[in-house]
C-alpha cells in the first residue's frame, strides 16, 4: 500500500517546487505602480529645479553683461572728460595772462587814436606807434587771441555788452552803432564783451 501511493506524494512534491521555483511575472499594475512612485516624482521635480537653475544662470549672466557693459561706456566717457580737460587746461592757460594784457590793448588803442586825430603829430612817432600796435595784436592772435569790434553789426548778447540805448534812423534798430570799449575773445572764449551803443527805433 506504501508503494502504490509514492508515486502520487512525489507528483505532488514536484508540482510544488516547480511552482515555487517559477518566475515571478510583474503585472502591469505592479508596472504603474513602480512608475508612480516617490522616486518617479523626485526626478520630475529634479528637472524642474534644473530648469529654474540654467533659468537663474541666464539671468545672472545677462545681469553681468549690462553691468560691464555700463562700465565700459562710464569709463570712456571719463577718459573723454579727461581728453576735454587736458585739452581746455592747454588752451585756456594763458587766460589770466590775457585778462591782465588787455589793460595794455587798451592803453595802445588809446594812444593810436590819439596819434592819429592829433593835428600835426610827428609822422615817425605815429608809424612806430602804429607798429607797435599790430605787433603787439599779432603777437596775441597768435595765441588764439581776437578782438570784438562789432560796429555796424547786429547786437549780440553774448558778445556785446549794451551801455546805452540811442534812437538812430541812420542805422538799424538793434544794431551797433559805436564801440566804446573793445571785447576779446580766447580760443573763441568771451574773456570780455564789447562795450557798445546800441540804436533803437526812431520814436517820430
Amino acid at each position: 500500500m506504501a508503494d502504490e501511493k509514492s508515486p502520487s506524494n512525489d507528483d505532488v512534491m514536484k508540482d510544488t517546487v516547480d511552482a515555487s521555483e517559477a518566475p515571478e511575472e510583474t503585472t502591469m499594475d505592479e508596472a504603474n505602480v513602480d512608475l508612480d512612485s516617490p522616486n518617479s516624482e523626485n526626478s520630475v521635480q529634479n528637472t524642474n529645479a534644473d530648469d529654474g537653475d540654467s533659468a537663474s544662470l541666464e539671468t545672472q549672466v545677462e545681469e553681468l553683461r549690462e553691468a560691464l557693459l555700463r562700465s565700459q561706456a562710464d569709463l570712456q566717457n571719463v577718459r573723454r572728460r579727461a581728453e576735454r580737460d587736458v585739452e581746455n587746461a592747454h588752451k585756456y592757460a594763458v587766460e589770466k595772462f590775457v585778462k591782465d594784457l588787455l589793460a595794455v590793448l587798451d592803453s595802445m588803442d588809446r594812444a593810436l587814436e590819439l596819434a592819429e586825430t592829433t593835428e600835426g603829430f610827428d609822422a615817425a612817432m605815429l608809424e612806430g606807434t602804429q607798429m607797435t600796435h599790430k605787433l603787439l595784436l599779432d603777437t596775441a592772435s597768435k595765441h588764439g587771441v581776437e578782438s570784438i569790434d562789432p560796429v555796424g553789426e547786429t547786437f549780440n548778447p553774448q558778445e556785446h555788452q549794451a551801455m546805452s540805448m540811442v534812437e538812430s534812423a541812420e542805422h538799424e534798430p538793434n544794431s551797433v552803432m559805436a564801440v566804446m570799449q573793445k571785447g576779446y575773445k580766447l580760443e573763441g572764449r568771451v574773456i570780455r564783451a564789447a562795450m557798445v551803443v546800441v540804436t533803437k527805433p526812431s520814436t517820430n
